[in-house]
């Protein structure tokens, strides 16, 4: 093995598209062999069009059929084996799992990458803690074959069984990179100015419900009659039809002609949505990694609410560039929306403060530079 041979696994082309692709690019710039494996569609051909070697997978999205797992698993390991794969390195939670036992008896490198831990770990029903434990066994076995697990956030490692036993494998990296050129601050020329028009709140965000979207809604539908007419909230999003917990095409139908919510569906074009708003929320409780919808906003220097929880609270510095708030608050909600709203005079220096904070702690060749160097520990 050359020891520049890598392997990236994802089971969604359009998260990799958008979340990974620049990673790749940046192995490649470093004299780096790239291959890929992706399940099929519009996405991976745009990967291939980068120049990467693509290969089709059989494995979908949140796919637990054991044939299908087994299947991708053989797939992995015959494709390592044959382009001599020395770093094999899976994003998320099924990937990851194909990663490990695809090489449980190869010498192969296997850098594990967990952008959070997802649903189970922030409900607390019966049904949702036999969940977590399932999740955390599965965890325990891939660790014991994994030579490096790559987690978001620090309170992570804390939900990991045996966790002190694989201290020495387990790295925090913060988030997945932004690309602070792509997102940046409008010139002061083109800013805004929220004295003279309604104050755009932008939350783009997965709908499902553990983003906080009921919570955020209620708390804008209870605002002062004063506050609300001066207020928009723009969500952006598609309902995920995968998802046992995304939010309905019902509900999102009653605000089909509401002046105070927007539900914009899917859209491409986040950067200019971001221009066009002045703060961003996302009072999420699910177990996020680090938004990379909020990384998009401290790049693009906005303000930025959000949730006293693990990945979001990194976002943040009090009193600086945002409001934490604790999480399925409506009321905090609410709080947080009226207290920047009496603060717009603020808004340009917290969103100074976010553009510093994606700069030096978010940027995307800070954060694939500390990947690249855990290659090598």
């Amino acid at each position: 093995m050359s020891g520049k041979n890598v392997l990236l696994l994802a089971h969604d082309g359009e998260d990799f598209y958008k979340a990974r692709l620049p990673f790749a690019r940046f192995l490649k710039e470093r004299g780096y062999e790239v291959s890929v494996i992706l399940p099929q569609d519009k996405f991976t051909d745009l990967v291939s069009q980068e120049g990467f070697y693509v290969q089709h997978t059989s494995l979908e999205r949140n796919s637990a059929n054991p044939l299908s797992l087994l299947r991708s698993m053989r797939e992995v390991n015959s494709f390592a084996a044959e382009h001599d794969i020395s770093i094999v390195h899976s994003f998320k939670f099924f990937p990851n799992f194909i990663n490990s036992f695809a090489n449980l008896f190869s010498k192969r490198k296997v850098v594990l990458h967990i952008a959070g831990l997802g649903i189970a770990f922030a409900n607390g029903g019966i049904k949702y803690r036999i969940l977590k434990f399932l999740q955390q066994v599965i965890f325990l076995l891939e660790f014991m074959r994994a030579n490096l697990v790559i987690v978001q956030n620090p309170d992570d490692y804390e939900d990991f069984l045996f966790k002190k036993s694989f201290r020495k494998k387990i790295k925090v990296v913060k988030g997945s990179g932004v690309d602070i050129t792509k997102f940046s601050p409008l010139s002061e020329s083109q800013a805004r100015t929220p004295d003279s028009e309604k104050a755009v709140f932008l939350c783009t965000t997965r709908l499902i419900w553990e983003k906080g979207i009921k919570e955020m809604i209620e708390a804008f539908e209870s605002l002062p009659s004063s506050t609300m007419e001066k207020v928009e909230l723009r969500i952006i999003g598609a309902p995920d039809t995968k998802n046992p917990r995304g939010i309905t095409t019902d509900y999102i139908e009653r605000y089909k002609t509401s002046e105070l919510i927007k539900f914009l569906g899917r859209q491409d074009n986040i950067k200019e949505h971001l221009h066009n708003s002045h703060v961003f929320i996302l009072p999420s409780y699910y177990r996020e990694g680090i938004p990379r919808s909020i990384l998009e906003a401290l790049a693009s220097g906005l303000p930025v609410i959000t949730t006293d929880v693990p990945g979001c609270k990194l976002t943040i510095v009090p009193n600086e560039n945002g409001i934490l708030i604790p999480p399925r608050s409506t009321q905090a909600i609410k709080a947080a929306v009226e207290k920047i709203m009496n603060e717009r005079e603020k808004w340009i220096y917290m969103g100074a403060a976010s553009r510093r904070l994606a700069v030096t702690n978010f940027s995307e060749n800070v954060i694939f530079e500390e990947i690249l160097n855990l290659y090598h520990t």
